[in-house]
Formats: C-alpha cells, structure tokens, sequence
C-alpha cells in the first residue's frame, strides 16, 4: 500500500506563500518609503538651514565691510577716567557697545557732507583724516567739553579731548545730548582747514559753531539792530562763538556756497582777503548789512 505522504506537495501552496510574500514586501516597502521621505524630509530641512545661515553669513560680513569701508579713518578710545564714576559710565554705555564710535562716524559724516559736497570738491582739495583718537580725559571743568588737538596734523592724525564732566550728568539722555553735541564740534574742528594755523581763533570757532548749529546742537544767537553785541571792524571777531556762527550763516544765506569756499580758502596760509575772495565780495559791505538787521 502506497505511503499517502509521498503524494503530498514538496512546497507550500503557492497562493498562501504568495501572500505572504506580498505583505512582507509591502511591509518592507512601506518602511523603506518611510525611511526615504524621512531621509528626504531631513536633507530638506537641513537644506534650508545652510542656506539660512549662508544668507546670514553674508548678511553679517556685508554689514561689517560696509562699516569698515565708511570709516574712512581709523579710530582710537582711550577712557583714561575709568576709575572714576563718570569714566565707569563712559566704559559701559559708549565703549562696550562701540557707541562712541558710531557717534564719531556720524557726526564726522555731517561735518564732512557740509565742507565737502561730494558734488562740487575732488580727493585732492579734500582735507585727508587717518586716524581720530578720542580721549576722555579726567579734566573735570565745565567751561570747555572738548578741544581737538591738531599737533599731528601733518600725518592726518587729531585727538579729541574729551573733558569728563560730560559725563556728570546721571541721567543718560543729558549726558548723551553733551557728548554728542562735544563730538560734533570736535569733528567739525578736524574737518576744518585753517590757514596753516593762522586764521582767527573766533572765526574757526564760529565755523564749528555754525556746523554745530546745523546739526541741531548750536545755541540760536538771534541779534537784531541795537541788540547786536559790540564788533569790532570785521563780523567774526566777536568772542561768542554762536554770534559769529549767525553772521556765518547771514553770509551763506546771502551768498550760497561761502562756507564751502571758505574753507577751501583756508588750505592756503590766511590772509585779510580770505574771507573776501569767499564772498566775491568785501567782507565788510556784508558785515555793515549785517549790522543794519532791524
């Protein structure tokens, strides 16, 4: 008698080996398309990340040379009151931050757009600036903010001295309104030609006082007829700066462009006709006019 089990199918049937097969492989696919969008999904992400950062990166660096290349001129702090109350303020509100330096730049910028419209002066009749230290010193009086010291001026290098009473005021904004109202007259100094030295102290002055006042941090000297302080024969030897900045201004009002060629007048040694030949004019026509105000 025949053995039943030698008729029985080596293989499972086919049909159940088959399903199987299909739910593994549908298993496996499934996991496999997991893995692959996952896979996907992070190499996406990590896509836009690095072009985040490369945007950031370049953001970063254009911001900085574009800082850099505005500078024009190197810049020096030197806190030599930083034992003091008014020096530890200085440190931490205009050096840890780099505040004193954007003050220097912009109010160098000022200074520098109004002696030298870019339109009407080339490189050459430009006064050249490398390097501005800034200085608070631990001078203490209240009479003079700030002083520049043009003893280097022959390798383009000035000093502003700035005096530490500009920091005596506790509240922030007075003492940010002193400090930037010191270092726009600073800078207007630097940017000044005059005369190889020997142009009049008052009338330098009043040129700061007059780029100070445009600025927005000049005292309004407003003189008319028999209110006008006492002149001598010329309109800028009065010793209050903000009174010869208002007859600067008259002048400019009057004949536009003088400041501007003033100052170009003062590349070369000072004479009696500087002023003059500013003007296209003698300065004391202008001056009796300015005098006659009512």
């Amino acid at each position: 008698m025949e053995d039943p089990h030698l008729f029985r199918p080596l293989l499972a049937p086919t049909a159940a080996t088959s399903s199987s097969a299909d739910a593994a492989g549908t298993a496996c696919a499934d996991e496999n398309d997991a893995d692959y969008h996952s896979i996907n999904h992070l190499s996406s992400n990590t896509s836009i990340t690095f072009r985040l950062l490369a945007v950031i990166v370049v953001g970063v660096i254009s911001i900085w040379a574009n800082r850099e290349a505005s500078k024009g001129f190197d810049i020096t702090i030197i806190n030599e009151a930083k034992d003091s109350p008014a020096g530890r303020r200085f440190e931490l509100f205009y050096i840890s931050n780099d505040k004193a330096t954007r003050i220097l730049l912009n109010t160098s910028s000022f200074a520098e757009n109004i002696l030298y419209p870019n339109t009407n002066f080339s490189l050459d009749s430009k006064k050249q600036v490398q390097h501005v230290t800034l200085r608070l010193t631990t001078n203490t009086t209240q009479r003079i903010l700030v002083s520049v010291d043009t003893s280097n001026e022959s390798n383009d290098d000035f000093v502003i001295n700035l005096s530490s009473s500009a920091m005596g005021d506790t509240n922030i904004a007075n003492a940010n309104h002193a400090i930037v109202s010191a270092l726009q007259r600073g800078m207007a100094r630097i940017w000044l030609w005059d005369g190889e030295s020997r142009a009049p102290p008052s009338l330098i002055q009043g040129l700061v006082e007059y780029i100070s006042m445009l600025a927005g941090f000049g005292v309004a000297k407003n003189y008319v007829g028999g209110e006008l302080p006492e002149f001598g024969h010329i309109c800028w030897d009065s010793k209050d700066p903000g009174v010869t900045a208002r007859f600067l201004e008259f002048c400019e009002v009057n004949h536009k462009g003088f400041i501007q060629r003033l100052n170009q007048g003062m590349r070369q040694r000072w004479d009696n006709r500087t002023v003059d030949d500013a003007l296209g004019m003698e300065a004391k026509y202008l001056c009796d006019s300015y005098k006659k105000l009512s």
